[in-house]
């Protein structure tokens, strides 16, 4: 948990002055629908208790000051610098949004203390601070905040993410990211069009528990790159066949008609981009599947989708890593969650497991000591419950 006094209290040593807003961003997990975001597909992202927070006020000058608890430093960016170039650090992500949300009129400065308790990988920390930015950047441009009910806005805001993280910082992310942290809850996302679906949140009588291996994502960014690389020239193939209606980039390969997927996996035959299609294909049909789950509140069926939704990503995908697929079966063989599976892009961070409230305690312990035993490493399980989007809160 954030300590709110501590965190004014340093804001106060740090700014000469008391903070007048607080801002809180979640992350997020993908439920189901792992690598389906940028072949403009249906996705389920949960907004996540764990979060970004932040403590700002306006400063009266141009300037922008941001104090980062994670790398203890302070940092001070001018806004009126467009031709500022990435440096491939944490301050990629101001300068992103102030550079292409047109951060131009002067006076609009903040200064800002922030801190996280998004400690492992795959859970979207940068899209958490990404929204957390944008919110802030927009109150100081505007002296609007913006409702959780305005869709439409936060919509505006989470492509701008996108956009910082895909022209600026150099990550071909999609939308999923930066649509959960903002909107918040769980839900269905269909990434091509935005159209949503709220879904129930899940049931009081289970939690998913979060569960970080200790293996940093370092191919994380390569391996993700690689295989949009690989999506593209899979639908690439299936355009020249003159199967898309649309381009294949605005149409997406997991938006292929039902009755051509066998024909298109025939069409690849041995190659390995037939693996990486089958995943997205499958993939698609389990978050159908699974949105019914949930909204039947039937625990087990979830369970099962999840499980072959990791061995998907482990076998077909291939973005899974010895320790995630270590960690979940871990799960499994405690017998006490329903389901588990590898979250994010993979290559290292966290898996979930949806495990009955009652089970918490052992199924933590279980796993704990025998993934421990077996790796040396020590893992750690948290239980997350759903949240709502990115927020300020005036002081």
């Amino acid at each position: 948990m954030i300590d709110e006094a501590t965190a004014q209290k340093q804001f106060a040593h740090l700014f000469n002055a008391a903070p007048s807003f607080a801002a809180r961003s979640p992350g997020r997990i993908n439920l189901i629908g792992e690598h389906i975001d940028y072949c403009g597909g249906l996705v389920m992202p949960m907004a996540i208790a764990q979060s970004t927070w932040g403590w700002y006020r306006f400063n009266g000058t141009s300037q922008i000051r941001i104090y980062s608890t994670r790398f203890e430093t302070l940092s001070i960016f001018n806004p009126h610098n467009v031709i500022q170039s990435p440096k491939g650090t944490w301050e990629d992500y101001v300068q992103g949004i102030l550079n292409l949300g047109t951060h131009r009129q002067a006076g609009c400065g903040f200064d800002l203390w922030v801190t996280s308790d998004l400690n492992a990988g795959g859970l979207s920390s940068s899209a958490s601070f990404l929204g957390l930015l944008a919110l802030v950047n927009h109150h100081a441009l505007t002296g609007e905040l913006i409702e959780l009910s305005d869709i439409s806005h936060r919509l505006t805001l989470a492509l701008l993410c996108q956009q910082v993280e895909n022209q600026f910082v150099g990550v071909p992310s999609g939308i999923m990211d930066p649509a959960s942290v903002l909107m918040g809850g769980l839900m269905t996302l269909d990434c091509r069009t935005l159209k949503f679906h709220r879904l129930r949140a899940i049931p009081e009588s289970h939690r998913l528990v979060i569960m970080d291996t200790g293996v940093p994502r370092t191919l994380a960014a390569s391996g993700y790159a690689q295989r949009v690389a690989e999506v593209t020239a899979i639908e690439t193939r299936i355009a020249d066949k003159g199967l898309f209606n649309e381009s294949p980039r605005s149409s997406g390969l997991a938006t292929l008609p039902e009755d051509q997927v066998a024909q298109v996996l025939s069409w690849l035959a041995s190659d390995p981009l037939k693996a990486r299609a089958r995943h997205i294909f499958t993939e698609q049909a389990r978050v159908a599947q699974s949105a019914l789950t949930v909204d039947n509140n039937d625990m087990p069926a979830l369970g099962r989708l999840m499980n072959e939704s990791h061995q998907s990503l482990s076998v077909d995908y291939e973005v899974s890593c010895p320790e995630l697929d270590l960690i979940t079966q871990l799960s499994l063989d405690s017998g006490l969650a329903l389901g588990a599976r590898m979250t994010g892009a993979g290559f290292g961070g966290c898996a979930i497991s949806l495990v009955p409230v009652e089970h918490l305690e052992a199924h933590r312990v279980w796993v704990t000591n025998a993934y421990q035993q077996q790796t040396g490493k020590e893992p750690v399980l948290l239980a997350t419950e759903v949240a709502e989007g990115a927020e300020i809160i005036p002081l």
